[in-house]
């Protein structure tokens, strides 16, 4: 299993840093753009920009920005003392990297194990850490130690990942328009995983 990286918090402060630069050049860096296009004849097909989801996604994450953040009590909440039969083992919840998190692991007597982690997205380090770690990621890549694509979960677009050597699934997606939820499965099963993801409650109250 893997454990939350320390890195990340660095990512997420430099991204949510250069957020305003990135909004000041959005302009000139549009024109550049549409100018580049006319005169090669190429045209940007990257889903993820220049498209109407594109700015509904901007305009998310802006609202993302001014969400108070949610309390330690409430992201435990969202943490099942049971998932798919298993017990619960650990947990925990806390904001110390500017934006909450909670995590917790469930084992079951015959070793399949799930590890969930949910975080708040909301302020400014939240939503920078879901513009790192999710709207940003369009892409498909396999070799012998197993894969990593994008893909459609609930409606929406989740990252599926397989490690062969540990038998490892992981399913990542967004929930309740400030929600970024990973789920891990080691020996469990790609169906598992989802069924784990489909049975939780992430509706912020």
């Amino acid at each position: 299993m893997k454990c939350l990286s320390s890195l990340l918090f660095a990512g997420v402060m430099l991204l949510a840093a250069c957020g305003n630069n990135k909004s000041k050049e959005s302009n000139s860096t549009s024109t550049t753009s549409q100018t580049n296009e006319s005169s090669t004849g190429t045209t940007n097909t990257n889903p993820t920009t220049n498209t109407d989801g594109s700015n509904d996604m901007a305009k998310m994450m802006e609202e993302m920005k001014k969400m108070p953040a949610l309390s330690t009590d409430q992201i435990k909440a969202m943490l099942p003392e049971s998932l798919m039969g298993m017990k619960r083992t650990s947990f925990s919840a806390n904001s110390m990297m500017g934006y909450g998190v909670g995590e917790a692991r469930y084992k079951s007597d015959d070793g399949k194990q799930l590890h969930l982690s949910i975080f708040d997205c909301a302020g400014v380090a939240g939503s920078a850490y879901y513009s790192m770690m999710y709207w940003g990621m369009n892409m498909e890549r396999e070799d012998e130690n197993g894969y990593e694509k994008t893909t459609t979960f609930n409606g929406a677009k989740a990252i599926e990942k397989y490690q062969k050597g540990s038998e490892e699934y992981t399913l990542t997606f967004p929930a309740s328009n400030r929600l970024l939820v990973t789920i891990e499965g080691e020996q469990t099963g790609l169906d598992m995983v989802k069924q784990a993801a489909g049975s939780l409650n992430l509706k912020v109250n």
